[in-house]
C-alpha cells in the first residue's frame, strides 16, 4: 500500500506537466484591440516585455468555433522548433504522424476554404521587464496573423544582438494595418534585468509545453432548453 501511495504521488506532481496552465496567467486579446491581463484590466498597449521563453502550438478543431461552447482539440502539437512539430500521442482524434504533411494543415483546409483547418500559434511566456523571482509568469499566445511579425522579430534579434527574445525588452502592440487584433513587435532593447529572466527558463518551458485538457473530449454539449409552444385557446361553444 505504501508503494501505491507513493506512485501516485509522483503521478499527480507529473499531472502538471500534462495539463494547460491556468486561465488565470493568459493575457487575453480583445476584438476591439486591448490587452486584458490576468488580473482583469484591460490596457490599450502597447506593452513592454521580455520573452522568457516561447513554443510553438498546432490546435485542430472539429466543427466551427463557438465561443460560448469551446471544445477541447481533437489533435494538438507542441514543441520548441515548428519544424519538429509533430501530434501529441495524448491528441483524442490524431489527424497525421507530422504537422508538416497533414491535410488539415494545408492551406486551403479551413471550412472556409482560405485559410489552415489547424491553427498555428506561437506561445510565449513573458515577464516585465522589472521581475524579480517571485513575479509570476503570463502567457501570451501569437495568433496565425501575427506568426509572421513574430518570427521577424526573433531573427532580427539574432542579427542585431545575437541574443535570443530574453536578452532584450520589447514592445508588444498590435499592427495598425488590420482592423482584427494581430501582435506587432518592435524597438527591441538590451535587457538590463537579464540575469533574473534567464534564471526563470525552466520554469517558462514548463509552463508553455503543458498540454491542453481534452479529457472533456467528444462529451455531448448541453443543449438550450426550449420552451413548449403556446397553447391556442379553446373555442367556446354557443
Amino acid at each position: 500500500i505504501v508503494s501505491i501511495q507513493e506512485q501516485l504521488r509522483a503521478q499527480a506532481a507529473a499531472m502538471a506537466d500534462r495539463t494547460a496552465p491556468p486561465s488565470g496567467v493568459n493575457i487575453k486579446i480583445t476584438q476591439d484591440k486591448k490587452f486584458q491581463l490576468p488580473d482583469g484590466n484591460k490596457v490599450d498597449g502597447p506593452l513592454d516585455l521580455v520573452i522568457v521563453d516561447f513554443v510553438s502550438k498546432n490546435l485542430y478543431y472539429e466543427g466551427a468555433y463557438d465561443p460560448n461552447n469551446i471544445s477541447p482539440p481533437a489533435c494538438f502539437a507542441i514543441h520548441p522548433e515548428p519544424k519538429q512539430l509533430v501530434p501529441s500521442a495524448n491528441s483524442p482524434d490524431k489527424q497525421n504522424d507530422d504537422c508538416a504533411t497533414c491535410p488539415m494543415n494545408q492551406f486551403g483546409s479551413a471550412p472556409s476554404g482560405g485559410g489552415k483547418a489547424c491553427k498555428n500559434t506561437r506561445l510565449l511566456a513573458v515577464l516585465p521587464p522589472d521581475a524579480d523571482d517571485e513575479t509570476e509568469i503570463w502567457t501570451l499566445k501569437v495568433s496565425p496573423t501575427g506568426i509572421k511579425a513574430f518570427d521577424s522579430f526573433v531573427a532580427g534579434v539574432n542579427r542585431a544582438f545575437q541574443l535570443p527574445p530574453v536578452g532584450v525588452v520589447v514592445t508588444v502592440g498590435f499592427s495598425d494595418a488590420n482592423d482584427y487584433p494581430s501582435l506587432e513587435f518592435g524597438d527591441p532593447q538590451p535587457n538590463e534585468n537579464v540575469a533574473v529572466h534567464f534564471a526563470r527558463q525552466d520554469e517558462a518551458r514548463d509552463l508553455i509545453m503543458r498540454e491542453p485538457d481534452v479529457s472533456s473530449f467528444g462529451a455531448e454539449k448541453p443543449t438550450k432548453a426550449t420552451k413548449p409552444a403556446a397553447r391556442k385557446p379553446m373555442a367556446r361553444s354557443r
